[in-house]
């Protein structure tokens, strides 16, 4: 069996979707946190990681049983990610990670981003005869994905009653139970 590590900050955020795909997989997961500032500028400066960036990981599976519906959770994976891409000036603030006017880039970052990208992912369910973002018979990379973001933004609560299947999935119980707090 192959050796899975990944490495991210000390949070949920993005690294908590990696987490919960290999707990659902039971797939032994290194879990490196990276909690001091000067230990992430050490990565940057060493080129430790691709693109400068966290999350660092290799994930195998969970992409759907065939070309097609992996092709499909692969769109919505990507959409999902310009969805955090476009939001993140306003989440870096309200985060206390910069100083800025958190309400009103909630008004002028966040709320268009959710209007223009909330739609497909609201699309995708509605036409999903199985409860699957990409109408797979089993869970996907995107579900994992769009569960745990929706989680990390809370006040996402119009989609709560659809992360009842996510979050119930018999295999994510015992990682969902021992995992530890954390601020996102």
């Amino acid at each position: 069996m192959p050796h899975y590590k990944l490495t991210y900050f000390d949070l949920r955020a993005r690294g908590e979707p990696i987490r919960m795909m290999f707990a659902i997989a039971g797939v032994p997961l290194e879990d490196v946190k990276v909690t001091e500032e000067a230990e992430w500028e050490e990565m940057v400066k060493s080129k430790a990681t691709p693109f400068d960036a966290l999350p660092m990981h290799e994930v195998d599976g969970f992409a759907g049983t065939d070309n097609l519906t992996a092709a499909k959770a692969d769109a919505l994976a990507d959409q999902y990610a310009n969805f955090v891409t476009a939001f993140m000036p306003w989440h870096i603030v309200t985060a206390g990670y910069a100083p800025g006017d958190k309400d009103g880039l909630y008004d002028s970052c966040y709320v268009p981003t959710k209007t223009k990208h909330f739609p497909y992912f609201e699309a995708a369910l509605r036409k999903s005869s199985t409860g699957w973002y990409a109408n797979t018979p089993e869970l996907t990379h995107v579900d994992v994905f769009i569960a745990a973001g929706i989680e990390w933004l809370s006040m996402l609560d119009k989609n709560a009653d659809k992360l009842a299947l996510f979050f119930a999935h018999p295999k994510l119980q015992k990682y969902l139970a021992e995992r530890p707090d954390a601020p996102y």
